[in-house]
């Protein structure tokens, strides 16, 4: 009867350890904010294509909207 016991305490302990990871996330978040530094960005490829001179890169206006702050959007897609 021991084992049985102990067996069913030890399982109970575990699902509610995977019930705490699994909520943790709604109740605290990870604090996270964005860094001021300046970043050095190498364009490697264009379109699947190796750069190899400078590209001349205009950042007055994005999608036909003048830029106003120092503020770009960004999009980042996972490959």
């Amino acid at each position: 009867m021991k084992i049985d016991l102990y067996t069913k305490l030890i399982l109970t302990l575990i699902a509610i350890a995977l019930w705490g990871i699994l909520l943790k996330p709604i109740f605290m978040s990870d604090r996270v904010s964005a860094s001021t530094a300046v970043v050095d960005v190498n364009i490697k490829e264009v379109g699947g294509k190796r750069v190899d001179r400078i590209i001349d890169v205009n950042l007055e206006k994005i999608n036909n909207q003048t830029l106003n702050s120092s503020i770009l959007p960004v999009e980042i897609k996972k490959w």
